[in-house]
Order: structure tokens, then sequence, then C-alpha cells
């Protein structure tokens, strides 16, 4: 399957895109992606913690995927 991963903030510096398209197997979930995206741009593997929305709704590792699917990762925010 195919879906689009979009990087914001200083996740976008450290891979150095913005967005890109990527294959999964069919049955993947988020943990499969994010093990896959680090693989891919090794920089995010010093990132302690990051956001991860499909389709605009915040999922946790068990999430799961589909075709066509829009994953946006965050970095953390914090505020005061």
């Amino acid at each position: 399957m195919r879906i689009k991963i979009q990087y914001f903030a200083s996740l976008r510096e450290l891979v150095g895109i913005h967005m890109e398209e990527m294959s999964l197997e069919e049955g993947s979930g988020i943990e499969d992606l994010m093990r896959k995206i680090k693989e891919r741009h090794r920089p995010l593997m010093e990132a302690k913690r990051i956001l991860v929305a499909v389709n605009g709704e915040y999922v946790d590792a068990n999430g799961s995927l589909r075709e066509g699917d829009l994953v946006s990762l965050f970095p953390p925010v914090s505020g005061g």
C-alpha cells in the first residue's frame, strides 16, 4: 500500500524534505511505518519522541494504516 508522510518543524530539518510517499505491506501499522522511516532517515533515530497523526487524528504506535493515508509527523510540543 502507498501512503504519504509529512514532516513538520525540526523533523523536516532532520530529514531535509517536507513530504514523501512510501510503500508498505498490506496490514502494516504505525510501528512498522516508524521503523521503516527511521531506517531511511537515520537522523530521526535520535528523536526522543515523535507525535503521529493519520488523516488529521493523533494515533499511538498501535494505530493501523490504509492505502492512501496521510501521516503527519511532529516533534513534541511544549508550552508555558
